[in-house]
């Protein structure tokens, strides 16, 4: 099935050229990769002052995703249990504001507060 096409309006059929030195160029396209972007959508966004996120979570070991993974499936666990009426143990919440507060400051590409 082809992809269907976009307005007239939103296709993007105009170019803009702009000129760079070598270690300006270096430097978009490393900042384009560290965001899983191309260095024409990265420039985009970056000139019509959109947010560009750096891809954080993909700098992460083996290690440290296998770790990530398992507090993802404890979370899910625990909203499991609870939708389907089962009583929160004390401290419950407490730790899951402190894991979206790591998981916050981790995608932020900030390192976890204490």
């Amino acid at each position: 099935m082809a992809r269907p096409q976009k307005p007239e309006a939103e296709r993007r059929t105009r170019t803009i050229g702009v000129r760079v030195s070598t270690a300006e160029a270096a430097e978009i396209a490393e900042r384009a990769a560290a965001a899983r972007m191309t260095k024409g959508g990265y420039m985009r966004r970056r000139a019509l002052e959109q947010p560009v996120r750096e891809a954080a979570v993909l700098r992460l070991g083996a290690r440290e995703r296998v770790e990530l993974h398992r507090i993802g499936v404890n979370l899910n666990q625990i909203a499991r249990a609870l939708n389907s009426g089962a009583a929160a143990p004390p401290g419950t919440l407490e730790a899951v504001e402190r894991v979206g507060e790591l998981a916050a400051d981790l995608l932020s590409g900030e390192a976890p507060g204490r």
